[in-house]
């Protein structure tokens, strides 16, 4: 048997999909926590720690409500060639891990590839699990030995900061081949779970690890955890649900005006930079409030533009005026009161929807 051949036959036998699985609500999840976290837990001493698991991420969600929309910075086509759908002759791109995508590569079809489920590991190995992911990651990862087989991680990175992400399409999408489409995606975060994908916000999954897994074989280092608060990262399970999707802009829609001869909102600066770190370390740009406005507008009207339908761009422009109220986090200085930047940018959108939409 070959080694791809092995890693199929284990991804199918780690990944499969139960039906009391997918139908456990993590409000069901309720266990008296017990005093001694037992590291070789199997059978229901596992699902006791899954239990245990899932009430602390539902409580802290309740505590801190998960954002609105989430983001990623995706690259269709990476690792593995973009895939026609057999039966309506267009790119099947979906939003998978690494894992999934080899699958469905291996598969030569999406619909052979089961969801699976975490719980199908013990806690303990989805933390360890977290850790290689989150070491894949970085910008900064470590240098890869020789002879070493790539990690095929099982989850999936979103964020909850629409900048951070912005920046780390155009530093991704620097290195793509032609055949690739890097651009950044916009979900909607409350019809990830209804699809049956598990979602975790990191934060809190790195507060369970403290108190209950602290001792464990697995070392989260401060580098990581880090990079995680720094991206406001969420991570799902296998894929994330393209039913979740809102809006996916390519890159070159992101960093070019809509008419070639106007300026583009992502600043030089932005685009180049390797980081937001390096970005906020480069001279503001200077303009006036009604050019800014003017290039929040272009810039807000390339990315409705894929949305489905009008309401759900209405939703999506209002989220976008607090994304773009403070021009210093993109890198401009200009001279505003509050009101005439709220009521700047406020018409600006407005203006862009019109646009997109055809509504003027």
């Amino acid at each position: 048997m070959t080694e791809m051949q092995e890693l199929s036959d284990n991804f199918h036998s780690v990944l499969k999909v139960t039906e009391e699985a997918q139908t456990t609500s993590l409000s069901s999840c309720l266990a008296d926590s017990p005093d001694h976290w037992d590291h070789n837990a199997e059978g229901d001493g596992a699902q006791s720690q899954w239990r245990e698991f899932h009430n602390f991420m539902n409580k802290q969600a309740e505590t801190h409500l998960y954002p609105k929309y989430l983001y990623r910075a995706h690259v269709h086509g990476h690792p593995h060639p973009r895939m026609l759908d057999d039966c309506k002759k267009f790119y099947s791109d979906n939003f998978g891990s690494d894992l999934h995508l080899w699958c469905e590569y291996d598969a030569e079809s999406p619909i052979w590839v089961p969801i699976g489920d975490p719980m199908d590991l013990t806690v303990e190995d989805f933390f360890c699990d977290l850790n290689l992911h989150l070491d894949k990651t970085v910008i900064n990862h470590r240098a890869k030995c020789d002879g070493e087989q790539p990690f095929l991680s099982s989850l999936v990175s979103l964020s909850g900061n629409f900048c951070w992400t912005a920046q780390r399409i155009c530093q991704v999408g620097r290195k793509t081949s032609e055949d690739q489409i890097p651009g950044l995606a916009i979900f909607k975060t409350a019809m990830i779970n209804p699809t049956g994908v598990r979602i975790y916000r990191v934060k809190d999954m790195l507060k369970f690890f403290d108190r209950r897994l602290v001792e464990s074989s697995v070392h989260i280092s401060s580098r990581l955890r880090d990079w995680a608060r720094n991206a406001d990262e969420y991570v799902c399970w296998s894929l994330v649900p393209r039913e979740a999707l809102v809006a996916f802009t390519p890159l070159p829609d992101l960093i070019e005006s809509f008419n070639g001869g106007e300026e583009a909102f992502l600043t030089k600066g932005f685009v180049d930079s390797n980081y937001l770190r390096d970005f906020r370390e480069r001279p503001l740009v200077h303009v006036s409030l009604r050019e800014y406005a003017d290039r929040a507008s272009r810039f807000v009207r390339n990315i409705i533009t894929d949305v489905s339908n009008l309401e759900e761009a209405k939703q999506l422009c209002m989220h976008m005026e607090e994304v773009l109220s403070n021009p210093s986090t993109w890198g401009y200085e200009v001279a505003y009161s509050a009101q005439d930047l709220d009521a700047a940018i406020s018409s600006s959108v407005k203006k862009a929807l019109e646009t997109a939409f055809g509504l003027s």
